[in-house]
């Protein structure tokens, strides 16, 4: 793979990501750091070829069952607003078959042990749409050989720009 030419870090992973496979975007969304790439995550969920398990993926990791808590984006927490309007996004993005079927699984409730799905007993204010409690069938993605969801070759290309 050869690797884009740029010195910025962001960019560098934005060309990356636009030219990724499905397989390595599902990984990245799903194994990312977002509290520095959320807004990389979110140029993944803006394009249509992205897999809808990935787009299911970063909903469930986005904390959709804690913003269940919330009706509305005005009660939310404005340092949250953002998460809590994407979190809306996708779930109308997914609704209308905004993402492509690559035959990526995904499952909420049994992600490597995980149910995304449990809200602890939380107070559910906006219950989560149904769709998206389902699993998404298909293949799952190994992503051994990966940090931070990329390639070892990539990422060490990241961490070089980001720390130069």
């Amino acid at each position: 793979m050869s690797s884009p030419a740029t010195d910025d870090p962001d960019q560098f992973l934005r060309e990356f990501l636009a030219a990724a496979t499905p397989q390595q975007r599902h990984t990245f969304v799903r194994r990312a750091d977002y509290d520095r790439g959320e807004h990389l995550v979110r140029a993944v969920l803006d394009d249509p070829t992205t897999d809808r398990a990935t787009a299911l993926s970063a909903y469930w990791i986005l904390g959709a069952s804690y913003y269940a808590r919330y009706a509305r984006v005005e009660d939310v927490p404005e340092d949250e607003q953002g998460t809590y309007a994407l979190l809306r996004t996708i779930e109308d993005r997914y609704a209308a078959g905004f993402w492509a079927d690559h035959g990526i699984a995904f499952d909420p409730t049994d992600d490597d042990e995980i149910d995304w799905t449990d809200d602890y007993g939380a107070p559910v204010s906006r219950p989560v749409p149904d769709a998206m409690r389902r699993a998404v069938p298909g293949e799952l993605v190994d992503d051994a050989g990966t940090e931070d969801g990329l390639p070892l070759d990539v990422h060490l290309r990241w961490t070089a720009l980001r720390d130069a």
